[in-house]
């Protein structure tokens, strides 16, 4: 049977594949899609996507995952705390709070057993 710290080991792992993976699957679906001309909405929407890209691939390398858990939940925490700001529902958009949540899990947990770091 399993020891507790064992399945916490494996919790950490796959909240941190579950996390940074999305990130970047995120990140780089904004940036693949990116056209048109350069304004300050494109490139701070852009420069949005290329910290979430690479706060992604550093918690999934299992690099400064405490730092970079932070800062993705930062990233997709700031257009859920303006919509309340403005009137929207608390769970107006539950996939932004679950990812929200999942970040902060992350960078809570650390990378654990199997991160680079160690």
């Amino acid at each position: 049977m399993a020891t507790s710290s064992t399945r916490t080991e494996w919790a950490l792992l796959l909240l941190r594949l579950a996390v940074g993976g999305m990130a970047v699957v995120q990140g780089f679906e904004v940036l693949r899609r990116a056209h048109g001309a350069i304004t300050f909405a494109h490139a701070s929407t852009w420069g949005l996507a290329l910290a979430e890209l690479a706060c992604g691939a550093l918690i999934l390398a299992g690099l400064w995952v405490t730092l970079a858990g932070g800062l993705l939940a930062a990233l997709l925490g700031w257009p859920l705390v303006h919509g309340w700001i403005h009137g929207a529902g608390l769970l107006s958009n539950l996939g932004g709070l679950f990812r929200l949540l999942a970040g902060l899990a992350c960078a809570l947990g650390g990378g654990g057993k199997w991160a680079l770091e160690r």
